[in-house]
């Protein structure tokens, strides 16, 4: 059980630290020409859906049985990567 709350408390702050660099690529995009606002704004409204899915997926593990928790586990950090990779591509790509 202790495993599964550290995992749980990991999740929650990476999910902070997301909300924080989105917040700051939503400044970013204020901040750029008319003609790239759209993509960027297209990549950042991607990147908040992605995150939710996370979201969902917490709220999924925290409610889970044991005997369900590693296959919802394994769920959330499907969803995790495809996050961190379009976090990481925007970023990047945007900078």
């Amino acid at each position: 059980m202790e495993k599964r709350n550290l995992y749980i408390e990991k999740i929650e702050a990476n999910l902070a630290q997301y909300n924080a660099k989105l917040v700051e690529m939503r400044a970013k995009a204020a901040e750029v020409q008319a003609d790239m606002k759209l993509e960027y704004l297209n990549q950042i409204e991607k990147v908040e859906k992605m995150r939710d899915d996370v979201k969902d997926k917490h709220n999924q593990l925290k409610q889970a049985s044991e005997s369900a928790w590693e296959d919802v586990k394994s769920g959330t950090e499907k969803a995790w990567n495809e996050l961190t990779e379009a976090v990481d591509k925007a970023t990047h790509r945007f900078k």
